[in-house]
């Protein structure tokens, strides 16, 4: 029997990735641009639902239909409207371009080959108004960490407030560039869980315009952190401001 992966488990993926710093930056954001809003990788609506709640015309895609089913449950019971679409944001077709575009929570990393990235950042541009924005956040990855033997590079443990209990052990696939994280979890009612690898691309700085120039779109601003902060080096994330290559800031 195949593991399951975390996004097979919505219940226990709401406990252990709880709404975070990103969620601010992401309403205050949409507030400012407005219009129509796509998410991808939108899981169970922990962003999706918010935005619709501020008053936004919000379509939400993500590939687990167990993930949207649980965001649909929650957004009805919060009484927010959005629309919900299966599908993959390597390669979709919504027939209708959107004002904002947003991919949280590091989700851009699920594309573990330059191929698979080329043709989601492609899918984007294509569904982005002339005008529009593209608003991203990526892990900035630590070389001198990844360059450690795995015994003392990434196995780590840690609990939720009600009681989750999650153990992680990784290794890095530096010709690939691609994190894999073996998940060990036990839930509040000691049921324990051992989860299909979660295989992450780490994307560097300096490739990062040029993947987005080669899909048509220009980096436009790029923070250290969600309080808009300088990037730097020791940042641990990447935020992004995005736009067609020929677009003009507005």
């Amino acid at each position: 029997m195949q593991a399951p992966t975390l996004y097979d488990l919505p219940s226990i993926y709401d406990r252990v990735v709880p709404p975070g710093p990103c969620d601010p930056f992401y309403r205050s954001l949409t507030s400012e641009r407005g219009g129509f809003v796509l998410e991808l990788a939108c899981g169970t609506g922990r962003l999706t639902i918010p935005l619709a709640l501020d008053g936004h015309q919000v379509v939400g895609l993500d590939s687990s239909e167990t993930m949207l089913a649980a965001a649909r449950e929650k957004a009805k019971a919060a009484g927010a409207r959005a629309t919900w679409v299966q599908g993959h944001m390597a390669s979709f077709d919504l027939g209708r371009p959107f004002d904002l575009i947003i991919v949280s929570c590091n989700s851009l990393a699920h594309m573990l080959t330059t191929e698979a990235l080329g043709g989601c950042l492609r899918s984007i541009a294509r569904h982005l108004e002339p005008w529009g924005t593209l608003a991203f956040d990526i892990v900035n990855p630590n070389p001198k960490r990844l360059a450690r033997p795995s015994a003392e590079r990434f196995r780590r443990a840690h609990s939720t407030p009600d009681g989750v209990r999650v153990r992680e052990r990784a290794t890095y696939d530096s010709a690939g560039q691609v994190l894999e994280a073996q998940w060990r979890v036990q839930d509040s009612e000691g049921s324990v869980h051992h989860l299909e690898p979660l295989r992450l691309r780490q994307t560097f700085p300096s490739e990062l315009p040029t993947l987005l120039h080669a899909a048509g779109l220009r980096l436009v601003e790029r923070f250290g952190d969600f309080e808009r902060a300088r990037f730097g080096s020791t940042s641990r994330n990447q935020v992004c401001i995005a736009r067609h290559t020929a677009s003009q800031a507005r």
